[in-house]
């Protein structure tokens, strides 16, 4: 088997992860003290892989020059001008990729290797994991170990088994000729073009496709589901600071050396970026992104900006017998 390409969406405006997606490509959002296009080249490079192909759009400059710098696998930058949708980011890429291709878009990540890769036999493996309520996802229906159909949100629940947005096709030629149907049709949802529609003409004309489950996966699609990969990201990665005078360290933590800390409490899961500071704070489940600053705070389930600051007083209380003073009841970060 020749090494596959790795094909990487990168083009959504990225609406679910506002106010940062005004100033900044989604995948440049840091957490775990890289950027998450960082943690998915640390994933996706390796011996199988003999290139990456990002898709993006034309106001993603930041995006070139930072994965060029990130990894020596060669790296190529193709342009979608305008957002529409998924199966039309990865028809640009038809003049690269003329072989085995591995699709993943920008806010998955799974704790998948790549070795099983030349023993696929069928035409290609869609990358699932069991979830208890599919409800909001997209779900494949497998059969003698085929996978049928894909159904998008299903009302009952026909299948367990949650697509995560990561696709191998073992050639090609099957899957660009299922997106030329795909684009000659009217746009499914607004006025996009999705590869689940893709995949579903395949499967119609014969394609055999496998699925391929997961046992961890995480998104980092919306503000709660990132707070819920940093946990998982600083896990893996260890999260271990050095001691610093005066503050209390909870890991699993990320603090860049050049982060100023002083008389604070950090962790668990925190991550302060070089030339943050922090001052008389108890911070957790927070990102903090450069320079960022935060006095006189106690902080949870936060993410800050480049050069945000967040400055509060100390409170005083006068609390009597049987009183309680208490922030509202907050729900668990949301987990796959």
């Amino acid at each position: 088997m020749s090494a596959p390409k790795v094909v990487i969406p990168l083009a959504g405006l990225g609406t679910r992860m506002r106010p940062h997606t005004h100033s900044k490509a989604k995948p440049m959002v840091r957490l775990a003290g890289k950027p998450i296009l960082g943690h998915l080249l640390d994933w996706v490079v390796s011996d199988v892989v003999n290139e990456i192909i990002l898709i993006i759009s034309p106001h993603q400059t930041d995006v070139e020059e930072y994965a060029r710098s990130a990894t020596t696998t060669p790296v190529r930058i193709v342009v979608q001008e305008q957002p529409r949708g998924q199966a039309d980011a990865i028809a640009r890429v038809r003049g690269y990729v003329d072989g085995p291709v591995l699709i993943l878009f920008s806010d998955t990540l799974a704790d998948v290797t790549f070795d099983h890769l030349e023993s696929v036999s069928t035409d290609g493996l869609i990358y699932v994991k069991e979830i208890q309520d599919p409800s909001r996802m997209g779900v494949v229906v497998v059969r003698g170990g085929k996978i049928v159909d894909i159904i998008e949100k299903p009302k009952h629940a026909e299948s367990h088994l949650a697509t995560i947005g990561m696709y191998y096709f073992r050639t090609s030629g099957k899957l660009f000729a299922a997106i030329d149907q795909v684009l000659a049709a009217p746009p499914a949802l607004n006025n996009e073009y999705f590869i689940a529609d893709a995949v579903k003409l395949m499967i119609r004309d014969g394609a055999q496709l496998e699925p391929y489950v997961t046992r961890e996966w995480v998104d980092t699609g919306t503000p709660e589901y990132t707070l819920s990969a940093h946990r998982y990201l600083l896990d893996r990665l260890g999260g271990e600071a050095p001691a610093r005078r005066g503050v209390t360290i909870v890991p699993p933590v990320f603090i860049a050396d050049s982060a100023e800390v002083r008389e604070s409490v950090i962790g668990p899961y925190v991550t302060v970026e070089e030339g943050c500071r922090v001052e008389r704070a108890v911070l957790s489940d927070c990102i903090m992104d450069q320079h960022s600053v935060v006095e006189n705070r106690v902080l949870s389930r936060s993410l800050m900006g480049q050069r945000a600051r967040l400055i509060g007083d100390p409170l005083a209380a006068n609390v009597g017998d049987d009183a309680v003073l208490a922030p509202a009841g907050t729900q668990e970060l949301p987990t796959l």
